[in-house]
């Protein structure tokens, strides 16, 4: 057993968190302030390809299985969302990209429900949601996508999949990284294709877990009670990055931890 564990625990944590950080160092070595967030995202990306190596490590083209788009979601954001880094997207390209991108997203994961009809109301409330979860967070670097992302993967280990708990465990400790090199203030930003590219795992996984592996419900909507975290932190913290993140990070806090011990209490009770 320990064996094991530590062996989830590298694949899930340590070396994507590894990478991550070996990545993100070079951000420190550049001087254009445009490049750091292509960096960030670079090492983002890195992180989460390295854990998905490990743990599942399937880059067929069509892949068998809805998470196997992952790599290729991944890498069309970072391409499309690094030229709104570095050049400057007006915001109704970006809102009319970011809602295009949720969709197609959403076609994508939910492709083998078409086989037996056409889910059309799971595809407009999934595609909604991506959306929603992408224009809140749209490059914020605070701790609310760690949090909820933290969440989704004690919520799908719990109520879902271990194979989509590890890959939740693998976005969280990458985003862990990022948020230890940006607090107290940001130094190597998420950027907007960085939030692209994460948001895009998260919402993926949350999407793959509840309509294929039927993670609890009551759960993952919880996790979503913590976006509006933000605005309250940013409310609070009047412009003092680190209390910013501080009372970002104690609200969003709450509902993570609320949906965490009823998955976890619901898995214990089928234990036991």
């Amino acid at each position: 057993m320990a064996p094991m564990l530590l062996s989830m625990a590298g694949e899930t944590v340590l070396w994507p968190l590894a990478a991550t950080v070996a990545a993100m160092m070079f951000g420190f070595l550049l001087r254009d302030a445009r490049s750091k967030p292509i960096v960030s995202t670079l090492a983002t990306g890195t992180g989460f390809l390295v854990g998905y190596t490990l743990i599942y490590g399937i880059f067929a083209f069509p892949p068998p299985e809805p998470q196997g788009w992952l790599p290729y979601l991944m890498a069309l954001n970072f391409l499309v969302f690094s030229f709104d880094d570095l050049a400057g997207f007006s915001h109704r390209i970006r809102i009319v990209l970011q809602g295009a991108f949720s969709i197609s997203g959403s076609v994508l994961i939910l492709l083998p429900l078409f086989k037996t009809g056409f889910p059309a109301l799971q595809l407009a409330v999934s595609a909604l949601l991506w959306f929603g979860l992408w224009i809140a967070l749209d490059g914020r670097n605070g701790p609310i996508l760690f949090l909820v992302a933290a969440g989704n993967a004690i919520v799908s280990a719990t109520t879902g999949s271990t194979l989509l708990g590890q890959l939740g465990g693998v976005l969280a400790a990458v985003l862990g990284g990022h948020l230890a090199f940006n607090f107290p203030k940001p130094r190597i930003p998420l950027g907007h294709a960085g939030t692209a590219v994460a948001v895009t795992i998260l919402a993926s996984l949350m999407l793959i877990g509840r309509a294929y592996a039927e993670t609890a419900l009551i759960p993952s909507l919880l996790l979503l009670c913590a976006i509006p975290a933000d605005f309250l932190g940013r409310y609070l913290g009047r412009n003092r990055k680190s209390l910013e993140m501080i009372i970002c990070g104690a609200l969003a806090l709450i509902p993570v931890a609320i949906a965490s011990a009823i998955a976890i209490k619901s898995y214990l009770s089928q234990e036991y």
